[in-house]
């Protein structure tokens, strides 16, 4: 005897079946790409801390990305990003990686939606009302403008008497049904010659010049203890790698050197031959950028 199922509970049965589906694919692609990530670590001889300390990632996120554990991992949206980011930092595609993992999905076409409704169409009336509206705003703003502007008022001739000879921030206006071309030019006369006596009392402070600005930076390291370090000028990786004790090295960027090292205490630092410091605590990861254009970092004095 054959049961029918309602359409709802179908559809529902239907929907897990995909999502299962769907995971078992994703967990899948996540093994091929945390088995790739992990031979490109192991390859360049870093550890989980170290990438820890450089892409800002969890440590036990990395490690299960590596080894394909979907259980400890977030949503697989914010997982695409984790991956994304983890490859960059390995010098790998990481967004041919993390698409890997999670596919986009397919968005359809506004052409074969029929249940969109249809958007109204404008005929001429619209258009003229839409012209009216325009103009009539744009009389309104001038009309503002006008009423706001400040007004010039003209002072009468006997007021010009009263505005101190001294003054060279009031303006003195004098009324041209009134005055006389000769009196203009008693008044225009008397006006300049306050101004120059007030620039000859005035006595004139000296103007500091601007500071000088280093159009390029330079950064020196002298290693105290083995550390892991990593040297980024200008955007571009230049070093990598653990440096023993007693190495010195130097690099120069135009705009902006990243300096990252996984025992901060034993890593000294110099900028543009300046006076040596340490970059942080021992034992600590730290991380400074330095930049040409902007004041150098204030960091703790080094004790040699």
């Amino acid at each position: 005897m054959k049961v029918s199922l309602p359409f709802s509970m179908i559809r529902k049965n239907l929907g897990d079946n995909n999502r299962s589906v769907t995971s078992i694919e994703q967990a899948q692609r996540l093994v091929e790409v945390g088995l790739q990530l992990r031979q490109t670590r192991e390859h360049h001889s870093l550890s989980l801390d170290m990438v820890a300390a450089y892409t800002m990632i969890r440590r036990h996120l990395l490690q299960a990305l590596e080894e394909g554990i979907v259980e400890n991992l977030p949503e697989p949206v914010y997982t695409q990003g984790l991956i994304r980011r983890y490859a960059n930092a390995l010098g790998l595609n990481g967004e041919e990686l993390a698409n890997f993992f999670l596919p986009e999905p397919i968005i359809l076409s506004l052409e074969s939606s029929s249940w969109l409704l249809p958007l109204p169409q404008l005929r001429p009336t619209h258009l003229y009302l839409t012209y009216i509206l325009l103009i009539l705003g744009t009389m309104n703003g001038l009309v503002y403008l006008i009423q706001s502007s400040p007004q010039v008022q003209i002072l009468p001739e006997s007021r010009i008497a009263e505005v101190p000879a001294t003054s060279t921030t009031q303006s003195v206006s004098v009324s041209a049904n009134n005055s006389t071309p000769g009196q203009d030019q008693l008044a225009v006369q008397a006006t300049s010659t306050s101004i120059n006596n007030n620039k000859t009392n005035s006595p004139t402070s000296p103007v500091s010049p601007p500071a000088p600005i280093n159009q390029t930076v330079e950064v020196g390291i002298t290693v105290k203890d083995e550390s892991w370090v990593l040297i980024e000028v200008d955007g571009k990786t230049e070093f990598q790698g653990i440096l023993a004790g007693g190495s010195k090295r130097s690099w120069k960027a135009n705009n902006e050197l990243v300096v990252v090292a996984g025992n901060a205490g034993g890593v000294m630092v110099t900028v543009n031959n300046g006076k040596s410091q340490r970059l942080g605590e021992p034992g600590m990861v730290e991380e400074v950028i330095f930049k040409s254009n902007q004041p150098q970092p204030q960091t703790s004095n080094s004790n040699s």
